[in-house]
């Protein structure tokens, strides 16, 4: 059992399929790893039947299990801020609530986690779309030309963070830039970051919630975030 607390922050929007597996994934690798912790679900004014599947879930799993609601579809970054800045364990941690990871992998992270104020996971045979991995790759290489940041997966979304390194944080921006924009401030405020392969799987449940056009609007959000976070 680790003796660290850990905040498990799952966003989700429109995860009706996903929700009670990753939640009950989630709670089981906890209660059997962590002596205290909590799960934190922010569904994003899904509209579908996912807050009441999260009602129902709180019902079954207790007081470990938070929910915040967004009245209306706020973006991803937004759902991260309430999720990541609501937590009040030692540890926190994020996910999506897609299944596409093994949350038994935290153990492949727990280790650095001393030692640095991030640890992130990197995927090993990503599991997505051919045109999906190559877009990937060339936002990598963009933002390690514009900001020097070099880290392999940018938005792999299975972070672990010190709680109280969180604190020197922010999310500005609501939508999927808040991946980059979260590394480029721990790098601004010279944290250390410890990158870490993890498992990928293909998403066999729901649709996901990136378009083509989210490429234009994270391209808007890199030129208004520039000055700021350029070192």
């Amino acid at each position: 059992m680790y003796q660290s607390s850990i905040s498990f922050v799952l966003p989700a929007y429109n995860e009706q399929d996903n929700i009670p597996k990753s939640v009950g994934s989630a709670f089981n690798f906890l209660s059997n790893n962590f002596l205290d912790f909590e799960i934190i679900i922010v569904d994003d004014g899904s509209r579908d039947a996912t807050e009441s599947i999260c009602e129902k879930l709180v019902s079954q799993y207790g007081d470990r299990l938070v929910v915040f609601r967004h009245p209306r579809n706020m973006g991803y970054g937004a759902a991260l801020r309430t999720g990541l800045f609501s937590a009040k364990k030692d540890l926190v941690f994020y996910t999506d609530a897609e299944n596409q990871f093994d949350i038994s992998e935290i153990n492949n992270l727990m280790p650095y986690i001393t030692d640095y104020d991030l640890v992130i996971g990197y995927r090993k045979n990503r599991q997505d779309p051919i045109l999906r991995k190559f877009c990937a790759f060339g936002y990598n290489r963009l933002i390690f030309v514009l900001f020097g940041l070099d880290v392999k997966d940018i938005d792999c979304s299975f972070k672990l963070f010190k709680k109280e390194s969180l604190k020197l944080l922010s999310i500005e921006r609501n939508k999927f830039f808040v991946d980059t924009e979260l590394l480029l401030k721990a790098k601004l405020h010279n944290l250390k970051i410890r990158q870490v392969p993890v498992t990928h799987f293909p998403r066999t449940k729901g649709k996901s919630s990136i378009k083509f056009y989210h490429i234009f609007d994270t391209i808007k959000e890199i030129i208004i975030m520039y000055p700021r976070l350029k070192s």
